[in-house]
């Protein structure tokens, strides 16, 4: 199983924290940095073979992997548009890499090991890891889903329509890969699609007729740092967890 981790974007609602530094290099608590919090879930998940999509100050996070070459199969993908497009072109820019079972991660995603244990469980071609919450808002990335299925997924679903949330994590497996970057080279011929979101390729892919299946995951097991309060719920539950403890001092240690 490969990880590849979206990271090439400026993260600009979380200025001026990110004004010199890429939002995957942030600390989350105790000098742990969110990458580090990533690559932790991976490896309690035996999964060693991750490449990182990057953009904006690269070279940070390209001196950042270094330190962890000894326990991982690294490798970076660098995206030269992370300025003027949205994260598809990031996506489409890992389609190489794209052989075989894969999982795709949001850069701003913290979750626990067992978000990544679980997907690991699905036997489907293409899984996304949703939650559910009592309401949903305007930035979620919501879904509707029904019967195993997800039907729709964008942050333009109707709210009272909304039963789930996209977390930003999903598996590709079997006949997945290929369904993906087929719809991904369509996509990227057409101008419009240049600033749109990755997961509008997942939407085509439903579209097309193609299932996607779903792995629920606890609102408490995972994070997205968007905005400043984001972070500071993040590092509030890293602290009251003791998750720097664990992550240096458990059995797969960084």
């Amino acid at each position: 199983m490969k990880a590849i981790i979206i990271a090439a974007g400026k993260g600009t609602r979380l200025y001026p924290l990110t004004k010199n530094t890429p939002k995957s290099l942030l600390e989350v608590g105790e000098g742990l940095t969110l990458l580090e919090a990533q690559l932790h879930s991976l490896l309690e998940n035996n999964i060693r073979d991750v490449v990182i999509i990057i953009g904006y100050r690269a070279e940070q996070i390209e001196a950042k992997i270094k330190e962890y070459e000894s326990r991982f199969k690294l490798k970076t993908v660098y995206n030269p548009f992370y300025e003027t497009s949205n994260n598809l072109i990031s996506v489409w820019m890992a389609r190489h890499y794209m052989e075989g079972p894969f999982i795709t991660i949001n850069g701003d995603d913290m979750f626990t090991p067992l978000v990544i244990e679980n997907l690991l469980r699905s036997r489907h071609n293409i899984t996304m890891v949703i939650d559910e919450k009592d309401k949903y808002d305007e930035d979620d990335m919501k879904v509707v889903y029904s019967e195993d299925l997800i039907h729709e997924v964008s942050k333009k679903v109707e709210l009272k329509k909304a039963n789930g949330e996209s977390v930003g994590i999903i598996k590709f497996s079997g006949h997945g890969p290929k369904i993906y970057r087929t719809i991904l080279d369509e996509m990227v011929r057409k101008p419009e699609n240049l600033s749109v979101f990755y997961l509008e390729a997942v939407q085509e892919i439903i579209h097309k007729g193609y299932p996607v299946h779903y792995s629920i995951c606890k609102e408490s097991d995972w994070g997205e740092i968007d905005f400043h309060p984001d972070l500071m719920l993040i590092r509030q539950y890293v602290s009251k967890n003791n998750l720097v403890d664990k992550i240096f001092h458990g059995k797969n240690q960084l």
